[in-house]
């Protein structure tokens, strides 16, 4: 009997001990099926993001990127039954896949194949096969990918902008001007035979600027003609460009005053050496306002629009030279239409 009562105080005694293990023992397992939840969280988080969207960028089929969009997904109790089925029955693997058809929809995970079902991705197939519930072929899940009515997803990265070398600004040539005498227009004159040291071809003047000395109506051309006071058909140096008394006339060109002049036929005149054989003459001026020897400037004032000498009326009579050779100064001016 005093046995029996000892051992009935040492069962007594060691009860509490007994059920403090099991407490410990349930806490143990809560936490470990806490941990195994977290676990396939960061797996199925891993597995997703890892290789199902940024590195191929692989969209979802059409029916289940539009239920992921649109339907209110319950996710705390899809979590909730995950962890409560861990530990259960079957394989990590396994729950995860269940979890995984629960949130994205498709079939049941009885409706994937075992093989299927044990790989969140097939690599050799290139293929995910939860996401689509083993429904769509590999072809066509491919085909529809881009298909006109799927959602797109924007998915955008943060990169630093790639600074572009400068490259040197583009220097343009100066453009070859030909040189002074060179032929730049061949003429299809046919008529009377020209006087010596005429043309009618249009050579080129070099660099040289120009201006118009006097802009207004072409009173005569170049060429033969009719004097106009005599009646003589004679051919005629240069150009008559109309104007009223006491027009300035601008030099065509800068240069020097090679020399002034008088006489019956041109009047008042003066000539200009620009250089490089081109020379401008300026005939029946009312004034000369410029000496022999005097350097002038392209549209500085040298003269005015005089009658004097064999004129008709104002005009101002230019003549260009290059070389002792006459040429037409319609090439090289401007004039009012008549």
């Amino acid at each position: 009997m005093y046995r029996a009562a000892h051992t009935a105080r040492k069962n007594i005694h060691f009860s509490p001990t007994g059920a403090g293990r099991h407490s410990r023992g349930s806490s143990s397992q809560e936490r470990t099926r806490l941990r195994q939840l977290l676990v396939c969280v960061v797996l199925f988080l891993t597995v997703f993001l890892g290789k199902g969207i940024f590195p191929a960028k692989l969209l979802q089929v059409r029916d289940d990127i539009v239920q992921l969009i649109t339907y209110n997904i319950d996710f705390k109790a899809a979590f909730s039954k995950l962890g409560a089925t861990i530990g259960g029955e079957g394989t990590l693997l396994d729950q995860l896949g269940e979890f995984c058809v629960e949130v994205f929809g498709g079939s049941s995970s009885s409706d994937v194949d075992p093989q299927q079902a044990g790989n969140l991705y097939d690599s050799s197939q290139s293929k995910i096969v939860l996401l689509t519930g083993g429904r769509q072929d590999p072809e066509e899940l491919t085909q529809n990918l881009f298909s006109s009515d799927l959602p797109k997803l924007d998915i955008s990265f943060d990169t630093e902008p790639v600074e572009q070398s400068e490259q040197p600004a583009a220097v343009e040539e100066p453009a070859v001007v030909p040189a002074a005498g060179t032929l730049l227009l061949k003429s299809d004159y046919s008529g009377k035979e020209l006087p010596n040291n005429y043309t009618m071809d249009k050579l080129s003047l070099g660099d040289l600027e120009t201006v118009t000395p006097v802009l207004g109506h072409l009173n005569s051309v170049y060429g033969y003609r009719d004097h106009p006071i005599n009646g003589v058909y004679q051919f005629h140096g240069g150009v008559d460009i109309g104007g009223q008394t006491g027009d300035p006339i601008s030099a065509f060109a800068t240069g020097t005053v090679e020399y002034v002049g008088q006489d019956d036929s041109y009047g008042l005149y003066l000539q200009l050496d620009h250089g490089n054989g081109v020379k401008s003459f300026y005939a029946h001026c009312n004034k000369v306002c410029v000496s022999k020897g005097q350097s002038v400037a392209v549209g500085e004032k040298i003269a005015e629009v005089g009658s004097s000498g064999a004129a008709t009326g104002p005009h101002l009579h230019l003549e260009l030279k290059f070389n002792k050779t006459h040429l037409d100064p319609i090439y090289y001016i401007q004039v009012l239409e008549n």
